[in-house]
């Protein structure tokens, strides 16, 4: 398996969709940057594999980069019957694991299902391994066994416009572990970089090299259904090499 997969265009066989790039310099330093991001991450990790998705499309938007890093061994207990989940289903799954012992009754109300919704994702998620129910409650297997991400990095492309960046990068914090801004400025300014600061966001700035200015803050994996959603598009896309 290689270490490094590229999902750059929409694969409609896993449910992914991209958006078509708009060539120009911008787009040109995000190549770059996912060069530069691919190199490093060979160089320093020796266990884990990186997915790297250009512009997703997601619920909030088309972020322009997301890496991956995951354990090669996503697919040891993976179940074909994976490819038929939805966001629905995966926001049951996200529930599940932070609400365990859930009745029927609590999923409807907490998620406002119908009993019709909340059966059929039921069904489809005990087919694809990822749930069992034990004394007529529902809890989710252990997150080793359907979770393989270690870490999901958004990162968001600007040329100009840096403030506006700051809005764009915080936004992925709902399902990133981390988030960066990556701009051509040589040298941000103080004010810019207490905005970052404040939002939890950190910075790459360009040039002819490119050099991590800021720490972005860290968040727990999984932080929402979307998490769970990126780590299937990877092992559906591996199932399917």
């Amino acid at each position: 398996m290689e270490q490094i997969l590229l999902l750059k265009n929409s694969r409609p066989s896993i449910g992914l969709y991209t958006r078509n790039a708009t060539i120009g310099e911008e787009y040109a330093m995000v190549e770059q940057f996912i060069e530069y991001y691919c190199a490093k991450f060979i160089r320093d990790n020796k266990k884990h594999h990186l997915a790297v998705f250009v512009e997703p499309r997601i619920d909030s938007g088309f972020p322009d980069i997301v890496f991956a890093s995951y354990r090669p061994s996503i697919l040891d207990s993976w179940s074909d019957a994976r490819i038929r989940l939805d966001t629905s289903d995966f926001k049951l799954l996200s529930f599940l694991c932070y609400t365990p012992n859930a009745t029927d009754d609590i999923i409807m109300s907490k998620l406002a299902l119908s009993e019709k919704q909340t059966l059929r994702s039921l069904e489809k998620l005990i087919d694809a391994k990822l749930i069992l129910r034990r004394n007529m409650c529902w809890k989710a297997r252990n997150m080793s066994d359907i979770f393989s991400v270690t870490k999901l990095v958004a990162v968001e492309a600007k040329i100009s416009n840096v403030g506006r960046v700051v809005e764009q990068s915080f936004l992925n914090t709902w399902f990133a572990s981390h988030s960066y801004a990556l701009t051509n400025a040589t040298k941000p300014r103080r004010e810019t970089l207490q905005s970052f600061s404040q939002c939890g966001v950190g910075l790459y700035c360009g040039g002819e090299q490119f050099k991590k200015v800021m720490n972005a803050k860290q968040y727990a994996l999984p932080s929402s259904y979307l998490s769970y959603q990126f780590n299937d598009w990877i092992g559906r896309a591996l199932s399917l090499l």
